[in-house]
């Protein structure tokens, strides 16, 4: 005798995925085509997503505008006896730091939040601003500027990234782009404000000044600049997940930090090579203004392109033009072809740049990780921003500038190169945000 018995089916609850930022409706069934994967719920404008931009990009304009005004004016005066390698060590070491502490203050915001850190970032920073002012020998700038200037601005600038990628997402190429144009308007102006104060009111009261700034436009960036997602309850420092699976975030911190050991040449040397090739000492200066002004349109337009046409995509193109415009600028050997190679390499590298951030979270496993995720990557990139600038340095000092630009060149096509591998292994489902 058989029998047989009904057991009623029970419907499945949605399981939570959390290898993407795009969530797959598991309620569909066989007889129905799943809709396609639709993206996260992000504001993606409104007042307070703006009000974050606009913070962000204070704290940028002022922890990037410094970083390539004083380089040239060391050589010319309290560090005359010093080489270009020697100098560069410097700028090499603060950017070091704005990116290496990454990952610390990238977790800090991830669990107390922005303000905190932008507060303290901007008094540290007028802090070191007042000690520059009073340096006279290498080791007293190296640890003024070098040292507590590059821990501030990263306090700054961590965070600040971050927070944009809690509020956009369909249109973060652009809401990033506008942030790091701040470093471009602040490239622009820094250096021709600190060259006018410098001949009016001499070194030490023009840095005196430029602190005084910086605090008021920090302090105001602190309480605009939020973050909106869930703070974050775990202890790590490092998302060390992020590294192992799967393959293509290895990759793509490798190609980071090819990236920056090439992407700093023409961003640090651009004055000496003008100065080579017969610059005046008002050129010297100018001449950073006309390639952070074309860095700030790089960053921008390109940032609205790669959201439809996509992120990846768009960062590779610019990679590789920023890599044959360095070798090109081998061929330009007066005022004007310097200029113009200047002026198109900072629109290109300000892309590059810019759009690194917008490439990171789509790979986490947790949204509430932006931040240590982009200071990881950030931490990563910056070996490359430290050993970059001082063996052009030492190439420059040894067999010209010719084979440091060929260097730049190389390493930036390499960094392109793996950035294409990464593309080709990204899902083809989220290709409409990611890639």
């Amino acid at each position: 005798m058989s029998s047989t018995q009904s057991y009623p089916l029970k419907k499945l609850d949605q399981v939570p995925v959390a290898s993407s930022e795009v969530p797959v409706d598991f309620d569909a069934t066989p007889e129905s085509k799943p809709e396609p994967p639709s993206p996260p719920s992000f504001p993606d404008g409104g007042r307070e997503a703006w009000a974050v931009v606009t913070g962000a990009w204070l704290a940028v304009f002022v922890s990037f505008g410094f970083l390539n005004a004083f380089g040239t004016y060391y050589k010319e005066n309290q560090l005359s006896h010093k080489s270009e390698s020697d100098i560069a060590w410097i700028g090499a070491f603060q950017t070091f730091c704005i990116y290496f502490m990454g990952s610390v203050f990238g977790s800090i915001f991830d669990k107390y939040g922005a303000g905190p850190l932008l507060f303290i970032g901007g008094i540290g920073f007028s802090l070191s601003c007042m000690m520059q002012s009073i340096c006279k020998e290498f080791w007293q700038f190296f640890l003024a500027q070098g040292l507590l200037q590059g821990l501030c601005l990263s306090a700054l600038f961590s965070p600040s990234f971050a927070s944009v990628n809690h509020w956009f997402f369909k249109r973060r190429g652009l809401a990033l782009g506008i942030v790091t144009s701040g470093s471009s308007v602040g490239g622009v102006i820094w250096p021709i404000a600190i060259n006018r104060l410098i001949g009016e009111v001499g070194f030490g009261w023009a840095l005196r000044i430029c602190g005084f700034i910086a605090l008021v436009l920090t302090t105001i960036a602190a309480f605009m600049v939020k973050g909106r997602l869930p703070k974050r309850t775990g202890s790590e420092f490092f998302a060390f997940g992020l590294f192992r699976s799967p393959a293509s975030n290895s990759i793509v911190q490798l190609a980071t930090h090819l990236t920056y050991v090439g992407i700093f040449f023409l961003l640090f040397f651009l004055p000496s090579y003008g100065a080579a090739n017969g610059f005046d000492s008002n050129m010297i200066f100018y001449s950073v203004s006309v390639l952070n002004a074309a860095s700030f349109f790089g960053r921008i337009l390109p940032g609205m392109a790669a959201d439809s046409w996509g992120r990846y995509n768009i960062m590779i193109i610019t990679g590789f033009v920023s890599a044959l415009l360095a070798l090109v600028s081998i061929a330009a050997r007066n005022t004007a072809s310097i200029l113009v190679v200047g002026a198109l390499y900072g629109f290109t590298s300000g892309n590059v740049l810019s759009l690194q951030g917008a490439c990171v979270p789509p790979l986490l496993d947790d949204p509430r990780k932006i931040g240590i995720g982009i200071g990881q990557m950030l931490s990563v990139s910056a070996f490359g921003a430290l050993l970059g600038p001082p063996i052009s340095g030492w190439l420059i000092a040894f067999n010209g500038f010719k084979s440091a630009q060929i260097f730049s060149g190389v390493m930036l096509a390499f960094g392109s190169i793996l950035l294409c591998v990464t593309r080709t292994l990204l899902p083809m489902k989220d290709s409409k945000w990611i890639a």
